[in-house]
C-alpha cells in the first residue's frame, strides 16, 4: 500500500462528514446558553421600562375605608350554619316550632 493513497482515503472520509450545523447535539449544547442570553435580554427590557408602584400613597386610608364597608354591610340572607343542602331534602323546609 502506498502511504499517499492512505492519506487520500482518510481525507475523503473527513470531507464526507456533515457540517457542524447539521449535527443535532451541537444545537443541544448551544440551546442552554442561548436561552440564558434570551432570558437576560427579556429581563433587561422589562427592567428598563421602569419600576411599578407596588403600594399607593394612601393605602392605609383605602384599607380603613374597606374595613368600614365590611362592618356596615348587611348580613347574608342565609348563614352557613342554618343553610341546607336541598339536593338531599328535595327543597322542603323544616317547620320551625
Amino acid at each position: 500500500m502506498n502511504p499517499v493513497n492512505k492519506t487520500a482515503r482518510h481525507v475523503s472520509r473527513i470531507s464526507t462528514a456533515p457540517p457542524w450545523w447539521k449535527e443535532p447535539y451541537v444545537w443541544l449544547v448551544i440551546a442552554g446558553p442561548l436561552s440564558a442570553v434570551l432570558a437576560c435580554a427579556v429581563t433587561a427590557v422589562y427592567i428598563m421600562q421602569g419600576p411599578e408602584a407596588l403600594v399607593s400613597d394612601d393605602a392605609y386610608r383605602e384599607g380603613i375605608a374597606i374595613s368600614q364597608k365590611v362592618q356596615t354591610a348587611r348580613p347574608p340572607m342565609q348563614p352557613a350554619l342554618t343553610g341546607r343542602n336541598h339536593s338531599a331534602t328535595g327543597g322542603k323546609r323544616d317547620e320551625q316550632p
